[in-house]
């Protein structure tokens, strides 16, 4: 037989899904899944229900998305983020967060093209690029897990297309402040690259964090693509809803590829999603409980792993903690397998996220709080015995 895809027997199983495969005591806990533990606004199921009442289940969306939940996005644009969209030319929805990542890349990169990002970073941005023919290149982060810029310098080349940051962040949940925002756009202004921002996790900021939208700032809305989905703001990651922002002429490129691939996004749920979107237009505050919930759970992961000898900064943002595990005599592929195998919990391994990471874990805190308490009594045990 003719061998398969080389691109695809490339890109080994995801780190995070080969968890479920060692997850076998009846009691485990997984800390891997980055998936909001709260339930959907009932407005979104309402619309959800009524648009599959009315047929829409049974009909092709538009390409490019339904025109309510595009108006939708282009007034939450520029309302909350301060950038300017055109509903028509620059908003598109796509399929999910990682649909508008394979937007933005099927866009701009060409065979060669470069893409640095901040390192560790979302697993998915290294092999997508793959898919493309272009590189994703690691630029290390500061120990804070803040972005570097003299590891931008040292890396920018001929071939560099695009800076991607992801802020707040997966897996580290570092947030960028304003100043980092403005320093990375000079950057791309002055060595003509574009800037895709992934802005998932805008709204899980903590300490009275501002969240600031690249797009937004002077000389930047020409080349940023900004990435956002209902995943993660709604609880709705089965929806498999997300969107994105784009300077005018690449919509078109990005339509073309849609078209030929998926033919548009899931239908009624473009309903329930642009109430849901509305509804936090209309009450932004209805969140708040959400974001201290959270917050509440960082601050006992941050406290409880770095007593236990976990030394980990403490996020600004999005569910994530990602504490060093190296001072257990293991790097973070041993640790979580041994983890999982003695104690029943999941954790993933840092080495997934890039090549600054392997001697780090990732903890997803969005689970209920008596778990969560569980897994961490467990984590400090198992640390404690050393095996």
């Amino acid at each position: 037989m003719k061998p398969l895809s080389v691109r695809l027997s490339g890109v080994p199983k995801s780190s995070i899904r080969k968890l479920f495969d060692l997850l076998t005591q009846e009691d485990a806990i997984s800390l891997g899944i980055g998936q909001p533990d709260f339930p959907a606004p009932q407005a979104v199921i309402d619309a959800t229900i009524a648009a599959l009442r009315e047929g829409k289940g049974s009909v092709y969306a538009p390409t490019m998305g339904i025109p309510r939940l595009k108006a939708i996005i282009a007034q939450k644009l520029q309302k909350e983020n301060n950038i300017a969209a055109d509903p028509e030319k620059n908003v598109m929805v796509t399929n999910g967060g990682s649909g508008s990542i394979t937007l933005a890349f099927a866009a701009i990169l060409n065979p060669g093209d470069e893409v640095i990002l901040f390192s560790p970073n979302f697993l998915s941005y290294f092999y997508v690029a793959s898919y493309f023919d272009a590189k994703a290149v690691e630029a290390p982060r500061r120990p804070d897990f803040g972005p570097s810029l003299d590891a931008l310098e040292k890396l920018v080349s001929p071939k560099t297309k695009a800076v991607l940051i992801n802020s707040p962040n997966n897996p580290t949940g570092y947030a960028c402040s304003r100043a980092e925002i403005e320093a990375i756009a000079s950057f791309c202004i002055e060595h003509d690259l574009y800037l895709i921002s992934d802005e998932v996790y805008e709204k899980i900021i903590y300490d009275g964090f501002t969240h600031v939208s690249p797009a937004s700032l002077d000389g930047m809305a020409d080349r940023t693509i900004t990435l956002n989905a209902a995943s993660k703001t709604l609880s709705l990651t089965g929806f498999r809803v997300g969107y994105l922002c784009a300077p005018e002429p690449m919509l078109p490129l990005m339509e073309n590829y849609i078209q030929y691939t998926c033919a548009g996004t899931n239908h009624p749920c473009q309903y329930g999603v642009a109430a849901g979107l509305e509804q936090i237009l209309k009450e932004p505050a209805s969140l708040d409980p959400v974001i201290k919930a959270y917050q509440k759970k960082r601050d006992a992961c941050y406290a409880r792993l770095n007593e236990a000898g976990l030394e980990c900064p403490k996020p600004r943002g999005a569910f994530y903690i990602m504490p060093r595990v190296d001072a257990t005599g293991m790097d973070g592929a041993a640790f979580s397998r041994r983890l999982v195998e003695s104690s029943g919990v999941a954790v993933v391994p840092g080495g997934g996220f890039g090549k600054y990471s392997a001697n780090h874990v990732r903890v997803s805190y969005a689970i209920d709080d008596l778990k969560l308490d569980d897994a961490l009594s467990r984590i400090e045990r198992f640390v404690k015995s050393g095996k």
